[in-house]
Parts: structure tokens; sequence; C-alpha cells
């Protein structure tokens, strides 16, 4: 059985979508059992030959334009396959298609090239146009398909595949889509296989590597690092291949390494998935305790949602936060929080609390106040908000009035609290008798004459 870690992000599936896929997996799953379990050396032995002759277009000669038409195809799509695509070659398939609209081949190609600058709603019309004019190619379809997709009708893509799948069904474009299909409904084994077989088939289809690999970085991560990399040799900047890339340098523990694809992929959207996470990781293990701040509040926001019990990411920002100088701290906050503003991101209050308890067992109160008194901007009746502060007025600022204020609404919100009740009944008890309560009078002189910290 496959262990995977899913990382992708997969569109809402649908009632509809689903029963397709399970459609899907009883047509193929036979299929994918048999292969399954030689796939892993099937893919390590195999060199795939980057351009086969396909057998599902027609030839040029058999195609309005003939065979010049076919050579400036063939031109722009070597352009195309190393993203070097010139304002010459999109100019010359307007062209073309204007001069030639019987041509398939040409509408298909000028929908790759609408795509591959940004205007998906162009390409669609081209890749219907090319799917109308050559049924027996399943290029048109696939484009189709991934359009749908990427608008995020999960049923309408299901029920288009389940259709292509009857008229193409051996085309690697075909089952690239039935396998991430398969991998949205977490069946690992079938899209192992079909994602295999598309890969085997020898055509450079747009992220398949990348889709393989990520079913390989438990089960074969080194396998998975050289699938990955066939695909960032082609898209340097694609977030999956980022993330893959740098979870199969972890699992390999490879850890220094991973920092630069997952770093890369944290500077492209820092609450995009894990990518927050797992660089914190790899860079806590390496010692780069300034670099992982910044990912490490980006994973206390996503994982601090409640006041609940202790964080994975609060208990890590710790150990950074104690090799770190006050200063260092407060412009990576500072950048932090405008980032937030920038992006139109907001954390919950929650965040603001487990950072200042952080703060506050490190003795950074100066820090630690800010971030309760963001808090209770927020939420003025947070309990745990109002007792910290109170802890803060009584230890540091001396400002026993304002701490039993503050114990005192505590109390009255959460009267069952042991903890809360103790301070009040200290604080209460203190303020009926301050005159003779020479012990905090006492502590006040000495941390006065010592400049213990203060809150201001």
């Amino acid at each position: 059985m496959i262990r995977h870690n899913r990382f992708a992000v997969a569109s809402d599936i649908t009632p509809p979508a689903l029963s397709v896929a399970m459609v899907l997996i009883l047509l193929f799953s036979g299929v994918a059992q048999t292969q399954a379990a030689t796939e892993d050396t099937i893919l390590s032995e195999t060199k795939v030959d980057s351009s086969p002759v396909r057998r599902d277009e027609l030839p040029d000669d058999q195609l309005p334009g003939g065979e010049v038409v076919g050579k400036s195809l063939r031109r722009i799509q070597a352009e195309l396959d190393s993203r070097k695509l010139t304002e010459a070659s999109q100019n010359e398939l307007e062209a073309l298609a204007t001069k030639y609209p019987n041509n398939y081949k040409v509408h298909l190609y000028y929908g790759l090239v609408l795509d591959e600058v940004g205007l998906p709603e162009q390409a669609m019309a081209e890749f219907e146009l090319a799917d109308k004019l050559g049924p027996k190619d399943p290029r048109a379809t696939a484009g189709i398909m991934n359009h749908i997709l990427s608008r995020g009708d999960a049923a309408a893509a299901a029920q288009l595949l389940e259709k292509a799948l009857k008229r193409f069904p051996d085309s690697p474009e075909i089952l690239f889509f039935m396998g991430k299909n398969f991998k949205e409904h977490s069946h690992w084994s079938e899209a192992q296989a079909v994602l295999g077989r598309a890969y085997k088939a020898g055509y450079r289809v747009k992220h398949l590597p990348v889709e393989l690999a990520d079913l390989y970085t438990v089960s074969d991560p080194e396998l998975a690092l050289r699938l990955v990399n066939e695909d960032l040799a082609l898209y340097p900047d694609y977030y999956l291949s980022l993330q893959v890339k740098g979870i199969a340098l972890m699992n390999m523990g490879r850890f220094t390494e991973a920092t630069e694809p997952l770093g890369k992929l944290f500077k492209q959207s820092p609450t995009f998935g894990r990518s927050a996470e797992y660089y914190l990781r790899c860079l806590f293990w390496d010692g780069r305790y300034r670099d992982a701040l910044q990912p490490g509040l980006y994973f206390l926001g996503k994982e601090a949602q409640a006041i609940s019990g202790p964080l994975v990411s609060s208990e890590v920002l710790s150990e950074i936060v104690g090799q770190l100088t006050t200063s260092n701290i407060e412009q990576n906050l500072a950048q932090f929080y405008e980032q937030l503003k920038t992006n139109k991101i907001q954390v919950s209050p929650a965040f603001h609390y487990y950072l200042a308890t952080m703060f506050y067992k490190q003795g950074k109160v100066k820090l630690a106040k800010a971030e309760v008194d963001k808090l209770l901007e927020r939420e003025p009746k947070s309990v745990e908000g109002l007792y910290l502060y109170g802890q803060l007025q009584e230890n540091y600022g001396r400002n026993y009035k304002e701490a039993l204020r503050a114990y005192e609404m505590a109390h009255a919100l959460s009267p069952y609290n042991m903890a809360i009740d103790k301070a009040y009944i200290r604080m209460e008890e203190r303020q009926a008798f301050r005159s003779s309560d020479w012990a905090r009078a006492l502590r006040d002189w000495l941390e006065n004459l010592f400049g213990r910290t203060r809150l201001s």
C-alpha cells in the first residue's frame, strides 16, 4: 500500500463528481492493480523518449496548409517546450488561424499559446474548435478539461473525463487527468499506476512528472526528486514542484538543501498549504533561527485558531525567540504585520495570545504587553487575555490597581478558574492592606534600584 502525504490543493468535490470517480475506479482499477506492483521498477529503468511519434494526430499533408504549416507548428511547439515563446510566433499563429480555419492543429497550438500568455477564455474557444475539427486528437479535449478544472468545476470535469476516456482510452493527456482524478479522491495506487502509464508513453504532458513525483515522496523520495527535477527544468517557479522537491529532500534527511525550494515557495505564498511549517522545520534543523522567525509566525497564524492547549508552532517559536535579540524580534514582527496588511490577511485573536504568552515566559514583557493589547482590543472579554494582562501589570508594571481590575473581570467571566480565583483574592487582599504590605514595597524599591524590566 502506498503511503502518501497529501499536499496538492484540490477543488471541492460535489456528489456528481464523486459518483463519476467511482465509475472510473471500477473501470480502471483492474489495470491499476496489475501495474502498481511493478511501477517503481519500470519508472526507474525506463528512459522516456521526449518526442515520440504520435499516432492520434493527422499527418500535416492531410491538413490545410500542409507541411509548411506543420513546420511552423513544430517550431512553435519547441518554443513552448523551452518557454521561449516569441511575439512573432503568436502573431504568426493568429494569422494561420484566420488563413486555415479548418486546420485543427492550428487552433490547438493557438490555444496552447493563448494559454501560455494568460488568455484562458480565448484559449478555451480555440481548444473547442480544435476538438470539433480534430475528433481523433485528445490534446484539445485535455486543454478544455484543464480550463474547466481551473474554474473549480469538478463535476463538469469528471463528466468530461468519463467521455474522453471512452474516446481516447490510451491517450497520455487523458490518462494524466484520470490520474489526477484518482489522486483527488485519495486512490493512491490507481493514481500511481495510471500516471506512470501516461509517463511511460513518452509525451511531454505539462506537469505530469511532478504529479507522479507527488506520489513517491514517502515511498521513494529519490525517484520523486528525479521526476520533480524534470518539471522544474521547464517550470522553475511551479508551486507544486517546489513543494514536492522540498518534501522529497526532507524525507531523505537533506534539510539544508530543502530550504531552497521551500524558501522559494514560502516567498511566493507564505500561507499556502504547509509551506511555512516545512520551511520552518528545515531552517530550525539547520540552526538558522533568524530566518526561521518569519515562517514560524505564519505557521503559528495557521495553527492558532482558538486558545486551547500547547501548539507545535508555539513550542518551536519559543525556542527561536530565545535565540534572538528583542530588537530583531521587533523588526520581524513589524515586517510580519505589514505583510498581513498588504496581503489583506488577518490572524485570529488566539495568535496574539500564544505570542504574548511566549514573550511573557521569555521575559520580553514589552513585546508581551503589545500582543495582549492586540488581543483585548479584538476580544475585550477574553478570560485568558485579561488574566495575562493582570499578571503583566502585577509582576512588571507594578500597577496593582490595574492588575486587580483585570483579575476581577477575568474572575467574573470565569469564576471557577482556580488560578484566576487565587490571583484575584491575593490582589484584593493586598489592595485592602496595601499600607502594611512591606514585602511588596521592598520588592518595588529593589526593582527600581536594580532596574528590573518594566512595562514602560
